[in-house]
């Protein structure tokens, strides 16, 4: 028995397997592959050029920082069609195996031009093509982290103490800021806030505690410095949970002649 597309009447043996009764064209005009908003707002850090992606903020990252996050909140919000015997679902093209994807800001116009190249179902001999325009609206804010560095919050103070030479007090300065640098990669919110220089040392404002720790502990291994903590209760968070500030007393042997 001859099967045929109940819409236009084409042949299965001419056209290729039938999909929900469909030929390989019907199916594909019944069924778009791509779903995506008409209008998107693209929020980007006016100082460090990271981007909002629902309720949490994510590093600019390398080359253009508008451009990555028009490309990020657009991926964000994408969804791509999939038809199996269970139905008709919509995922995150980073689910789809084999789809092949181009997103095209375009900044003068404000629109964002995305195309895809993949298979809704997976008896469709050929790919099939879908596009949209997407516009959107750029808003520059300030996030998390960099409000916190103009607030000049910290959750320790690292107080370094010491009868060292200037140069060596600097190379210690040094290798802290550099610690600080690396954890910062891994965890947005830490960073020094502030140095303030002591009478026998100096004092690192830090953020959060746990990067204070670990610049004690790397003094301590290195430089076999003495480590004593203490903690002050300065309030309670929004849901109840006692606020401490910390002050982590670092003392540095003194350099020998």
């Amino acid at each position: 028995m001859k099967r045929f597309c109940y819409k236009c009447g084409a042949l299965e043996a001419q056209q290729g397997p039938l999909i929900k009764g469909m030929c390989q064209r019907c199916f594909a005009e019944e069924n778009r592959l791509l779903q995506a908003p008409a209008e998107l707002e693209v929020t980007v850090c006016g100082r460090c050029g990271a981007h909002l992606l629902g309720k949490r903020w994510h590093e600019a990252g390398e080359g253009d920082a508008i451009a990555n996050a028009i490309r990020a909140t657009v991926l964000s919000n994408l969804k791509v069609a999939r038809l199996s015997d269970a139905g008709m679902k919509f995922v995150h093209p980073h689910e789809v195996p084999e789809l092949e994807l181009w997103v095209e800001p375009k900044l003068a116009e404000r629109v964002i031009n995305v195309r895809v190249k993949g298979k809704v179902h997976e008896l469709q001999v050929k790919p099939q093509f879908d596009e949209a325009n997407i516009k959107f609206m750029l808003k520059r804010s300030t996030c998390d982290v960099c409000g916190l560095k103009s607030a000049r919050h910290y959750e320790a103070i690292l107080q370094v103490r010491g009868k060292l030479t200037k140069e060596k007090s600097s190379e210690v300065k040094k290798i802290l800021q550099r610690l600080a640098m690396n954890a910062s990669k891994r965890e947005r919110n830490a960073f020094i806030a502030n140095v303030e220089e002591r009478r026998e040392g100096f004092d690192l404002y830090v953020n959060p505690v746990s990067l204070a720790r670990q610049m004690a502990s790397m003094l301590k291994l290195e430089l076999g410095a003495e480590i004593k903590e203490s903690a002050k209760l300065i309030g309670q968070t929004r849901n109840g949970r006692r606020k401490f500030r910390f002050s982590i007393l670092v003392r540095l042997p003194s350099e020998r002649n």
